[in-house]
């Protein structure tokens, strides 16, 4: 009985470690599309990996780039990401499956829905 309690608590923890997000995942190009009420915005989140850590910056197709000021890995595959501009700070709280991920982004604006995928 032992060993098999044992057997299960190191299953459990191996696969919880194969549930989190990791950061070379994430690196490359991710479609998006927010739906700003009834407007849709899209661009590209591009994604590097330095000195162990992701950095990137935000592509609009209107033609402006916005670094990512922070982003984080979380559990559950979960993504984190603060962009800050002249006037406003934009989070996005999304939930990457496989190449895709949706979830909300939030400005001074309020709350709206948030979909990508990975771009090859």
């Amino acid at each position: 009985m032992k060993k098999l309690f044992f057997i299960l608590v190191i299953l459990g923890i191996t696969l919880s470690g194969y549930a989190d997000l990791k950061p070379k995942q994430i690196v490359g190009k991710w479609k998006y599309e927010v739906d700003a009420g009834g407007e849709l915005l899209t661009g590209i989140f591009k994604f590097a990996e330095k000195e162990g850590k992701l950095v990137g910056e935000i592509i609009s197709d209107d033609g402006y780039n916005i670094p990512f000021s922070k982003i984080e890995c979380k559990e559950d595959n979960k993504l984190y990401m603060e962009a800050k501009t002249d006037y406003d700070l934009i989070k996005i709280d999304v939930k990457v499956d496989g190449d895709k991920f949706s979830g909300m982004g939030t400005n001074y604006e309020g709350e709206a829905p948030i979909t990508g995928k990975k771009v090859e």
